[in-house]
């Protein structure tokens, strides 16, 4: 199936082991697209569009985020500090590791956050930016995250955890349960037990029980934006229950260069679900932002 076209690889980054996926073009005509997770999420959830990207004729990366799937965890870290924050080191020390001057960026949920602070960060190594049903930057949380910053939640989950929650928690984030592969559903088993223990820490270092996403982060980020003037790209499934479509007007009110589309009978994982619908629009999207001179 598609997950066998990927290869597998790893990379130092700022001195942690980080995996990632690979599928490339038989002749690369563009700058690659890296891919990143959401939260609890690996790469393998990008696997279902990495081959329509390279058969475009661009390098695919998708990354496992630190702590999360096979990559190793980091120490004390600044998450999402614009600054020397985790997720703006490892985008920028992922590139440089693999000698990349620029990409086109693309985060789903969590990961759409994290590619935000990539791009407004790091904005001269962005060639276009996708937001597939982002979180974190509209203040809203998925119900039931809050309860995940709580003390000893962690080990809670790790003993309650069962293959027939997983697959019931995983199934929330479609619109048509039958579409999600079981391969995805062999990976989330496979990889609940350091991805619930990081999606905590990252929560617990974001998110107030009481107040929610913290403001202060959401504006340290909202006030750069302008550092990040490329092309911007917002996808949202209209079936999606862990972050409502409705958001999608305020995310594209961010960038004067967005543009908005919703796909219809579509949960959260948007690139598992519908991955035609959605290299339908991204696509096309890369082709208009690749035609741009660097800079403009």
């Amino acid at each position: 199936m598609i997950w066998s076209e990927m290869d597998t690889r790893t990379v130092t980054v700022n001195g942690l082991r980080v995996r990632y996926l690979e599928a490339r073009p038989e002749v690369e005509r563009d700058e690659p697209v890296l891919l990143i997770h959401g939260l609890g999420g690996w790469a393998e959830n990008w696997a279902p569009v990495m081959p329509a990207i390279a058969a475009s004729g661009r390098r695919a990366l998708a990354l496992d985020l630190p702590g999360f799937g096979e990559s190793e965890r980091a120490r004390d870290p600044r998450y999402f500090d614009l600054e020397g924050g985790l997720y703006a080191r490892t985008f920028t020390g992922l590139l440089d590791a693999l000698g990349l001057d620029r990409v086109h960026l693309a985060g789903q949920s969590f990961g759409g956050a994290v590619a935000f602070i990539a791009a407004i960060a790091a904005p001269e190594r962005v060639r276009s930016l996708t937001l597939v049903a982002p979180g974190g930057i509209a203040p809203v949380l998925p119900p039931g995250f809050r309860f995940l910053v709580l003390p000893f939640i962690e080990h809670i989950g790790r003993v309650r955890s069962t293959p027939r929650i997983t697959r019931e928690i995983l199934y929330t984030c479609f619109n048509d349960p039958s579409l999600c592969p079981e391969e995805v559903v062999a990976e989330a088993i496979r990889y609940q037990g350091a991805s619930l223990a990081e999606m905590v820490r990252v929560l617990r270092s974001g998110v107030s029980f009481w107040r929610g996403i913290r403001e202060d982060l959401r504006q340290a980020w909202l006030s750069r934006r302008d550092r990040y003037k490329g092309p911007v790209l917002i996808v949202w499934g209209r079936e999606d229950r862990l972050l409502s479509s409705g958001l999608v007007g305020e995310i594209a009110a961010l960038s004067e260069r967005a543009e908005a589309h919703v796909i219809p009978s579509c949960g959260h994982l948007v690139m598992i679900e519908r991955p035609q619908e959605l290299m339908h629009l991204m696509l096309p999207f890369l082709e208009r932002a690749a035609a741009v001179p660097v800079g403009e």
